[in-house]
């Protein structure tokens, strides 16, 4: 339910590892009508920074929460190994766990990290059609140029360039 909940939040809120390690579960609040995350974000003092959580996340880290014997102060994703119950995870920790349940889901690859879940989270909301700026404030970049290399890369895959060149110089008699 842990590694479940923490995955999902992960690649829904596009958090990054330090993130997730740094949240509490006093972090959980509610806004208006969303629940968030507030979140200490790369080079961080403090959480100045949140994310909103979906519904059916919320749902997820609820069901872990039950299991779990909830203290203030306490981390939101805790260690479960015998030495490790209601400590603080560290970055490798949380890497380690994403890595082997990426395996056992059949994706193994030294190119698919924990990493790979923001990457995914900022992809998938530019394929959505968010706007460059929101996606910039979902990844919590300071630089527009950081988000840009995301819209940079769709744009590369969609690009029909290649196959016009090909077209144009492999036209019977062209170049010859």
């Amino acid at each position: 339910l842990r590694d479940y909940a923490m995955i999902l939040l992960m690649l829904t809120g596009g958090l990054r590892t330090v993130e997730v390690v740094r949240a509490n579960i006093e972090d959980l609040t509610i806004s208006g009508n969303n629940e968030i995350l507030r979140v200490q974000g790369k080079g961080e003092e403090e959480k100045t920074s949140f994310v909103k959580i979906p519904q059916q996340v919320g749902e997820a880290i609820r069901e872990y929460l039950k299991c779990v014997e909830v203290k203030e102060g306490m981390p939101l994703f805790a260690g479960l190994a015998t030495n490790m119950i209601n400590q603080r995870m560290s970055t490798r920790n949380v890497r380690r766990i994403v890595k082997n349940r990426m395996r056992g889901a059949g994706f193994d690859s030294k190119r698919l990290t924990a990493h790979s879940l923001r990457h995914t989270a900022v992809t998938l909301a530019l394929l959505g059609n968010v706007s460059l700026q929101e996606a910039k404030d979902f990844a919590r970049h300071k630089d527009i140029n950081t988000t840009l290399i995301y819209s940079h890369n769709l744009e590369m895959e969609g690009s029909k360039a290649s196959q016009i060149i090909a077209d144009f110089i492999l036209k019977k008699g062209a170049c010859r």
